[in-house]
């Protein structure tokens, strides 16, 4: 029940055991306390707790949910099997809806942002909006929409569903007041408590600005559709959640965005027991036989000559590298993930240089600049070790864009984002499915105590932004 969630300093703890059927553990001081227990909480434990959660929420199930539908990973084993297969309950990623708001969620990010905005921290603040952006927009990317404006207040008992669009505009919002924030240069920020970046202002509102084209990219297919999508002008909620062109306001910020590899936004991960990468923990330890690597994602990747399928993945004894289709589907051969990925300390790529570049690739494309789309696709491809390419033009050139941002955001949920709104990669939607699974069906839990949230048979197939499904190929 969101509205009768408390802020609970460090309930990153809570979280952590409500996810442990996923296996997505993360132990260490201050984040296994338990929770029924006083905390008097400092707002670098609290941010500490904050962080831990989002990594949990951006890299764990949901991610590996997304790399199988769009076929990057296969599930085989146990519930896998049938949620590669699209088939998914309202209880299945219950507790990450849950997450969006509690334990280190929504809840704990306002408790946090009362005390740095008081404290006159606008370093802090500003990571803080990026992350409370990064949160909601990703969510609503997925969810569709959302309690946000009423959510996270003790006063309203049952916050309504604010419009998908209406969520993004708000986020944009936020990051906007994050850039102003961290521009401000005022306040000590959190130092080396910050995870990610350390306290680097300059690293911190690029990743802002980077996250800022990423979800006006989100809008771009329903801003060029013509006609009505779950009964509204999709034209109308592309306007709403862009503020003008989506492609254009994509492309002034990318800009700004990720300048070089070295400033790449990443999860923190270690050696130390909990606190490995949330795909090493979910394959090599808890939950092995499970999950393979995607048929269609190695055999493009083959096809390709991409040097990175031994990154990925690990050959089998026969020297290949061999990928499962969806389910299974008779096979429980696959590789794992590689030495590379599949480290145990391997920070997971959340936001990066290669995307950004790819973003203004695409905007640049669609803005009619081939010129200069061809040369941030050749530095989004330099960046990942790969030659350069040249002479693509029209489809083959946008088609080449998206093919590398598919393999390039691999295990990152926008690569699903990707998908559904281009098309690219033409995967086949699993047995009879007319389509790739488009959304997630709310909490039964958060169904249960608001009656705003609609029964799973009333929730729509696809979001706002998804105003088509992607052919059978």
């Amino acid at each position: 029940m969101m509205h009768k969630w408390t802020r609970s300093a460090l309930a990153v703890a809570a979280l952590t055991g409500t996810l442990s059927a996923c296996n997505d553990y993360l132990t260490g001081p201050g984040i296994s306390d338990n929770p029924n227990s006083p905390l008097n909480v400092g707002t670098a434990q609290l941010y500490q707790g904050i962080q831990l959660t989002q990594f949990v929420q951006h890299t764990g199930d949901l991610s590996r949910h997304t790399s199988m539908w769009t076929q990057q990973m296969a599930g085989i084993g146990n519930q896998y099997s049938g949620r590669d297969q699209y088939v998914v309950t309202e209880q299945d990623l219950a507790a990450w809806y849950n997450a969006i708001y509690t334990g280190g969620g929504l809840i704990d990010i306002r408790e946090a942002l009362s005390r740095t905005d008081a404290a006159g921290d606008r370093t802090f603040s500003g990571m803080l909006r990026v992350w409370e952006a990064y949160l909601m927009g990703e969510s609503a990317s997925l969810w569709g929409a959302l309690p946000y404006s009423e959510a996270v207040k003790e006063e309203i008992a049952t916050p309504k569903l604010d419009d998908q669009a209406e969520v993004y505009r708000a986020v944009q919002a936020v990051l906007d007041q994050a850039i102003a924030d961290l521009q401000s240069g005022q306040g000590a920020g959190p130092g080396q408590v910050d995870l990610v970046h350390r306290g680097d202002r300059t690293r911190w509102l690029q990743a802002a600005q980077t996250l800022k084209a990423r979800f006006y990219m989100h809008w771009v297919e329903a801003q060029n559709f013509t006609g009505t999508h779950n009964g509204k002008n999709v034209q109308a909620e592309a306007n709403k959640a862009c503020g003008g062109n989506c492609v254009q306001k994509a492309l002034a910020a990318a800009q700004n965005g990720i300048s070089t590899s070295a400033n790449n936004f990443t999860s923190f991960q270690s050696t130390t027991a909990g606190g490995e990468n949330l795909w090493y923990q979910f394959i090599y330890v808890f939950r092995q036989g499970q999950m393979v690597a995607g048929r269609h994602l190695v055999e493009l990747m083959r096809t390709r000559n991409d040097p990175r399928l031994t990154q990925y993945f690990t050959p089998l004894a026969s020297g290949q590298v061999v990928g499962a289709p969806p389910g299974g589907l008779g096979s429980t051969t696959g590789s794992l993930l590689g030495p590379r990925r599949g480290a145990p300390d391997f920070r997971q790529p959340m936001l990066t240089y290669a995307e950004n570049q790819l973003i203004m690739a695409e905007a640049n494309y669609r803005l009619g600049n081939t010129a200069a789309a061809l040369t941030n696709l050749n530095n989004a491809r330099t960046s990942e070790g790969l030659t350069a390419v040249s002479g693509l033009t029209g489809d083959a050139l946008f088609r080449e864009i998206m093919t590398e941002k598919y393999i390039a955001l691999f295990q990152n949920i926008e690569a699903y984002n990707d998908y559904k709104r281009t098309c690219i990669p033409a995967v086949a939607p699993v047995g009879a499915a007319q389509a790739v699974i488009g959304r997630i069906l709310y909490s039964d839990t958060e169904r249960a105590a608001n009656p705003n949230i609609p029964a799973p048979t009333n929730q729509p197939a696809r979001n706002d932004n998804d105003p088509q499904a992607c052919p059978r190929s």
